[in-house]
């Protein structure tokens, strides 16, 4: 009988755990809101705020600036099946990943893993995730200027 209490109460070890819905969130189509910068700086003496637009520096910067400007019009799929791609310019906010590859969530949902086609990994944070609007924390080498911690908005369309 005691075996019997054990073996019906053990737990099943091939059950998936619960899900947190944001997977469902992140899927579909993305266009690019903005791209702000993620900390306060200062630049060419100025003190610039956290959450100010990088379109708005880009002319700033010199030829880096086009980097940022380039992204503007950026659209990003997570696909239902876990491949992703982005119509529009990747060499800024995703060198590593590229314009294609795939994506799944990673540490308790919290992390957008993508992987290029090569498989090299790509994690990036997620800020804040809504049915509407997805920000991401990126960090952005921008040539001749600086590595600069950015938060990419997007909103689903």
């Amino acid at each position: 009988m005691l075996f019997t209490l054990f073996y019906g109460c053990r737990k099943k070890d091939d059950a998936a755990p619960p899900s947190s819905g944001k997977k469902e969130m992140v899927e579909g189509t993305w266009k690019q809101k903005d791209l702000v910068i993620a900390v306060s700086v200062k630049l060419g003496g100025n003190n610039i705020p956290a959450g100010t637009s990088m379109m708005v520096l880009a002319p700033m910067l010199g030829p880096g600036g086009a980097l940022i400007t380039c992204t503007k019009d950026n659209t990003y799929s997570f696909n239902k099946d876990n491949t992703m791609k982005v119509a529009g310019c990747t060499e800024l906010l995703f060198p590593v990943t590229g314009a294609e590859g795939t994506w799944s969530l990673d540490i308790y949902d919290a992390v957008l893993l993508l992987k290029s086609a090569e498989g090299k990994a790509d994690p990036h944070w997620i800020d804040d995730l809504t049915a509407t609007t997805m920000k991401i924390s990126i960090t952005a080498v921008i040539p001749n200027v600086a590595t600069v911690p950015l938060t990419l908005i997007l909103e689903k369309s």
